[in-house]
């Protein structure tokens, strides 16, 4: 996969602006592994895939389901600049502290609830959250895309959806 990924980012020189980076080790309550195992099993793999995604002058975006505050450090020392999905309403995950800890280094992806929010709330609960996400994580202007926290499920109305981007257009301009 490394040469793969090489041979594709020398034949996209300067056209390519963001690569992923991933796996998943988030549960909806903490690790599915310890950091310990992180650092055993992945890091050394992160860290050589990582420094080939900058080598080429990409940004580094991870996507990490769930409740992984406990790697968030390790992922930013390894050089990810864009984190996604931000489930900030699970253990560890809180919005300010986040912004608060790692609002300089990382661009937050995310967060707009699919499990709750966008399938079983009302617009108003949509606008309020939207909000709510812009106000913490935007708060200064730079480090924040809005999206949903994961892929929008089938019994989403559409009028949620609508009114996700409706209000991030209205209010997302800073």
């Amino acid at each position: 996969m490394y040469s793969f990924h090489q041979r594709l980012f020398e034949a996209g020189s300067g056209l390519i602006d963001i690569a992923e980076v991933t796996d998943d080790f988030g549960t909806q309550s903490g690790l599915m592994i310890s950091g310990e195992m992180f650092g055993e099993f992945f890091e050394t793999h992160y860290q050589r895939l990582i420094k080939l995604v900058k080598d080429f002058g990409i940004k580094v975006f991870h996507h990490d389901d769930g409740a992984i505050r406990p790697l968030i450090s390790k992922l930013v020392k390894l050089g990810i600049e864009v984190l996604n999905p931000i489930q900030w309403k699970l253990p560890g995950m809180d919005l300010k502290e986040l912004k608060k800890s790692f609002g300089e280094v990382l661009c937050f992806h995310g967060g707009v609830d699919n499990q709750k929010t966008l399938p079983f709330g009302d617009r108003k609960d949509v606008e309020r959250e939207v909000i709510h996400l812009l106000d913490t994580l935007a708060s200064n202007g730079t480090g924040y895309i809005l999206a949903p926290c994961h892929n929008i499920q089938p019994i989403t109305p559409v009028g949620n959806i609508i009114t996700m981007y409706e209000t991030v257009h209205h209010y997302g301009v800073l």
